[in-house]
């Protein structure tokens, strides 16, 4: 049996074979599941843009960062921006972390989670344990088992800001890093992946990736799932909340920007759920033993795209 300490809140999990393809271990489980619900604790209060929760899940994930051994961007962990409106001006901070690639250091793979939500409404916190606690979790996770063995192509671990406010952060990140983007292979965004307990499958979109992958390796993309206990869809759910509000799933997210941009990318994510925006998306009602099967299959997806991508030609 697994036992979370401190994580009282987590279900237990039982001695299985949670993945036929397992990255991480049980240490690594046990880390996640805490990241997940130190990011959607009460002392965050909803992480909402430019507040005192906000600076909090800042400095834990600049510490976890830190910690693993990830390295500051550009000699930086915060990279702040403006939010101008008619009356007031907001500062936003994305928190970006950088590991070199052994192989191909100087093209990129943007790993993009955003830690902002939506704070308080009646008195009532929004935790945001599933929107986005989940994705943050996980790629604090993954930057620590990266740390220690570092992939073909540099990666760049953006956690974004203000993504509940019409994608501020991801905006701010390709306006500061123009310089940047020719270089960017691939965008790998994560929002929402322990859905409710209700969940039972993992969905994903994508674009463009036949520009970075030949046609055989497409081919063995579609077969990364086999082996895996967690269903995986290609495309989102457009019933219920999705249908009435007419999400637009290509932007909907983090990877929208880069979208726009032409930069391929793919997102993961478990879909609208009835807890979404709503403060019962806390700790407690998330489907965990669904949360770290995704995490292990998006990991794979990572690896996969690190082997097999086609770098950019650098013209002499």
């Amino acid at each position: 049996m697994l036992l979370f300490h401190g994580c009282s809140s987590l279900p237990t999990q039982q001695n299985e074979n949670i993945d036929e393809n397992v990255y991480l271990d049980h240490q690594q489980v046990k880390e996640l599941a805490t990241h997940l619900e130190i990011l959607s604790a009460n002392v965050m209060a909803g992480r909402v843009f430019s507040s005192p929760g906000s600076i909090t899940a800042q400095n834990y994930i600049v510490s976890s960062l830190i910690k693993s051994g990830v390295a500051p961007f550009q000699n930086k962990f915060r990279h702040p921006f403006e939010r101008n409106s008619l009356f007031s001006k907001k500062i936003g901070s994305n928190i970006i972390g950088f590991i070199k690639g052994t192989h191909i250091p100087e093209q990129y793979i943007v790993l993009t989670a955003h830690y902002d939500h939506l704070g308080t409404k009646g008195g009532q916190i929004y935790n945001g344990a599933d929107d986005n606690a989940s994705g943050v979790a996980a790629l604090l996770t993954f930057g620590e088992i990266i740390a220690q063995s570092p992939l073909k192509y540099s990666v760049i671990f953006l956690f974004t800001d203000g993504e509940e406010i019409n994608l501020l952060g991801a905006k701010a990140f390709i306006n500061q890093q123009k310089q940047l983007l020719s270089q960017i292979k691939l965008n790998i965004n994560i929002d929402m992946i322990a859905g409710s307990k209700g969940t039972s499958t993992l969905h994903y979109i994508d674009k463009r990736l036949e520009s970075i992958l030949t046609e055989k390796k497409l081919n063995d993309m579609k077969t990364l799932v086999q082996g895996s206990s967690v269903k995986l869809k290609r495309g989102f759910n457009i019933g219920g909340y999705a249908q009435k509000n007419r999400i637009r799933w290509s932007n909907a997210s983090d990877h929208g920007v880069f979208n726009r941009k032409q930069i391929p990318f793919i997102y993961f994510g478990g879909g609208v759920h009835p807890n979404y925006h709503t403060a019962k998306d806390n700790l407690k009602n998330v489907n965990f033993s669904f949360y770290i099967k995704s995490c292990q299959l998006i990991f794979r997806y990572l690896l996969f795209f690190d082997e097999n991508i086609m770098p950019i030609e650098i013209k002499s």
